[in-house]
């Protein structure tokens, strides 16, 4: 069962309504208090609700004269993001308990566009993770909604924002829009500042958009991309269009599929949606081309070293800290990471360059795009700590990071969008990937995939 488009609208029909009169900030963000005070008891999506500042901001909107973007619509942000005046939580016990002194520069950006910070969503322990406890699925609340970003994802697919932020070093903002139904994206590494936000690892960490269509995603990603000197990973290269190919259509794109790797070990209701998929795209006029990806398999071991030690070395500088009261899975985590050999973590850094040069001979190859399932299955059972993954029992985070793992050590941009439902009802995203710096590709490709499959407007029922 669905309810209708309009209880779940997108940023441009809230852009729309503003524009038109029909609908004023003050009311945009009292309908989004209310929809939490009906759904949050069941999904948990939120670390705080800031309703009193959003008001009050909401009502200073009364007197703009240049609206930017996103005036007077409310978004919502990861808990590893600095909002001042706010804890920074990640979600966790041992977390500082200190007030951020001013906004994540990410952040300030969207308040520079008129956008209105609802509140900070749940993460995985200082994004550590796919869970996101307490955190429910919206389309089946004995699901997990994936991670870390996993209260973004939940609170948009709930229908009680259109967009937010979140991060990814393993696939952290593709996981959770895949497992809840809608649409993030991470963009080219160094597109987006990471200054004010929490770190996991310095050179896998993403900061990006989810939305619940491609469009509102884009309009997050307009807001916040662009350099940023206080982030020595920020790149000094000019803002892309983003929406350069929309409009384009998928007629004369090459997109190659890597069965080895990307569709060996997925369950039979994501090979069905995906073999679906790949008829719509070819039906519109892409080439759908096998293609081999070398040395992608090297990627779990590469996340796990670099992840592991510049997890480490961050928490290892941290002060007002109490790793005591972190959870057992992240103090493992930690702990297996210091423990990483200095020669070990330079192995992995070789093997990543193998990594990105099999990527590059891929894209150099002829195809435009690489395109794969989002995650190999549906969202698993809340409380889950292992899954299948081709006939194997593994680690829940090794299962369902599985696919999106080689955007990060690549830091190609990778998006996913919803393109169909399982056997259980649940959503199934489709992963588009491209060539670093080909963002505007990856989400003209996704904007023309959306428009032809029936997933966006299908909402969940709480």
């Amino acid at each position: 069962m669905t309810e209708s488009l309009t209880n779940h609208p997108t940023m441009s029909q809230l852009r729309a309504r503003i524009d038109s009169g029909d609908l004023t900030p003050v009311g945009l963000v009292r309908s989004a208090l209310a929809r939490i005070s009906r759904v949050e008891e069941a999904i948990q999506a939120f670390a705080a609700v800031f309703a009193d500042e959003a008001l009050a901001v909401a009502q200073q909107h009364r007197s703009a004269t240049s609206p930017g973007q996103l005036w007077g619509i409310p978004v919502v942000v990861k808990d590893i993001y600095d909002v001042a005046g706010y804890r920074t939580g990640n979600g966790s016990l041992g977390a500082p308990q200190c007030l951020a002194a001013q906004d994540s520069e990410a952040v300030r950006r969207l308040r520079t566009t008129g956008a209105i910070i609802l509140g900070k969503t749940t993460t995985h322990e200082y994004a550590y993770g796919v869970n996101t406890p307490p955190t429910r699925n919206p389309w089946s609340l004995d699901r997990i909604p994936g991670g870390s970003s996993g209260g973004t994802a939940a609170a948009i697919a709930a229908g009680v924002a259109a967009a937010g932020l979140g991060t990814d070093t393993g696939g952290s903002i593709r996981i959770p829009a895949a497992l809840c139904g809608v649409t993030g994206h991470k963009p080219t590494f160094g597109l987006v500042s990471r200054s004010g936000v929490s770190a996991l690892s310095s050179t896998l960490d993403h900061t990006g958009p989810l939305g619940r269509t491609v469009d509102d995603t884009v309009a997050l990603l307009e807001a916040i991309a662009g350099h940023d000197p206080a982030d020595p990973y920020s790149s000094a290269g000019p803002v892309p269009d983003f929406r350069a190919e929309f409009g384009r259509g998928l007629a004369g794109l090459t997109i190659g599929v890597a069965e080895q790797y990307f569709c060996d070990r997925l369950a039979p209701d994501v090979v069905a949606v995906f073999e679906q998929a790949l008829r719509v795209l070819e039906a519109a006029g892409a080439t759908i081309t096998s293609v081999t990806f070398t040395d992608v398999e090297l990627c779990p071991r590469v996340v796990d070293v670099v992840c592991g030690v510049e997890a480490a070395a961050w928490h290892v500088c941290q002060t007002g800290m109490n790793p005591e009261k972190f959870g057992p899975d992240v103090q493992e985590a930690l702990r297996l990471g210091a423990a990483y050999t200095g020669v070990e973590y330079l192995e992995a850094r070789r093997a990543r360059a193998a990594v990105i040069a099999g990527m590059e001979a891929l894209f150099d190859s002829g195809a435009d795009l690489l395109v794969s399932p989002t995650i190999a299955m549906t969202a698993p059972p809340y409380g889950s700590t292992h899954v299948e993954l081709g006939g194997r029992t593994v680690s829940i985070l090794d299962g369902i990071n599985a696919l999106t793992v080689p955007a990060n050590v690549t830091g190609m941009p990778a998006l996913t969008v919803p393109a169909g439902f399982g056997s259980d009802g649940l959503p199934i995203g489709l992963q588009l990937m491209g060539r670093p710096g080909a963002d505007a590709t990856v989400l003209g490709a996704g904007s023309a995939f959306e428009a032809l499959v029936d997933c966006v407007d299908r909402t969940p029922v709480l």
